[in-house]
């Protein structure tokens, strides 16, 4: 979300960056509802809809529009709008990592509802953070406050895995929502601290609040991760310490949208042990992991299993 002062949208150079990464990716991979997301406030930007969106101005954020004019389309246009290519693609680029793992997590019903609750709830948090700051005439359009909002998830039911950033700053990985929300407004000055700040809250309400609950009183999430992980925490309750094998538990059909596929940490083997805490895209990708771990591994490490026809052959050898 970045704060609009009436500058020029400037190229397209943004827009061709996001078809790129899109297409060679695959259109096909990507869920349903986040492509639509994405081509859909690509189209906005490209003034594919003149009547809905005129001009960023007269759909922004601004707090004396929405309360005091009743102005209450601003609460969704403005946060589909955007002030410039390159604030369209990284918001876009971003929106393509996260959105791709909720909606294999949640499934596409309840994705897109989560998408139209949380859109609404961080422009009226926005719109009440900014009455109370006495900022009345800040105008501010972007996806990325649902984006923060989204990021709490994912990073809440994401592996608690050491995060470094920048590349070697190291931020607890449940808490570098806190530490992107810095960093964004030191780099990005004009980008909107309170609208960022409206997605974390948004996004904690879901997590540590009462808004999953009321929530999921009208539509409760479908996707296979859900379910499996549900149903795999019971099973590790009901066994104990023992836990169960992860490559066992993994689908070879399970989505490969997590995020944390490019993280090049690595995990010691007591980690595959236990995975009662772990959903289905968890345990795919880990199980992935330690398979190319093995892989790459000599045949010197396999001294405690050494090859029983090569000890044969020695055998025989020796007493011939």
């Amino acid at each position: 979300m970045a704060l609009r002062r009436g500058l020029p949208r400037g190229s397209n150079l943004g827009v061709m960056l996001l078809a790129t990464q899109v297409l060679g990716f695959g259109m096909d991979k990507i869920p349903p509802a986040t492509l639509a997301l994405i081509v859909g406030q690509t189209a906005i930007f490209l003034d594919m809809f003149p009547k809905l969106f005129p001009t960023v101005d007269t759909v922004c954020l601004n707090p004396f529009m929405v309360y005091h004019n009743k102005e209450w389309r601003r609460l969704v246009l403005g946060a589909l709008s955007h002030g410039s290519d390159m604030h369209l693609y990284y918001n876009m680029l971003s929106l393509f990592y996260k959105g791709s793992w909720l909606e294999k997590r949640f499934g596409t019903v309840y994705f897109v509802y989560l998408i139209s609750i949380f859109t609404v709830l961080t422009s009226i948090v926005y719109i009440g953070l900014e009455l109370l700051l006495g900022n009345m005439l800040s105008c501010a359009v972007g996806f990325s406050g649902v984006l923060f909002a989204i990021k709490v998830l994912t990073t809440h039911y994401s592996p608690n895995e050491p995060t470094r950033l920048l590349g070697f700053i190291p931020v607890p990985s449940k808490h570098i929502y806190w530490a992107e929300l810095l960093l964004i407004q030191m780099l990005v000055p004009n980008a909107s601290f309170v609208g960022h700040l409206a997605g974390i809250l948004v996004g904690l309400a879901y997590i540590w609040g009462p808004l999953r609950f009321f929530m999921d009183i009208f539509l409760q999430p479908q996707g296979k991760s859900c379910q499996s992980s549900r149903a795999q925490r019971t099973s590790f309750n009901a066994r104990g310490s023992s836990g169960y094998s992860y490559a066992s538990r993994a689908s070879p059909s399970a989505p490969a949208y997590d995020e944390t596929a490019y993280s090049s940490a690595t995990h010691s083997r007591n980690y595959y042990s236990y995975t009662g805490g772990l959903d289905e895209d968890e345990q795919y990708q880990r199980a992935m992991q330690q398979s190319m771990n093995d892989n790459r591994q000599t045949p010197n490490s396999q001294g405690l299993h050494p090859n029983l026809d090569d000890l044969r052959s020695r055998r025989a050898q020796f007493y011939s």
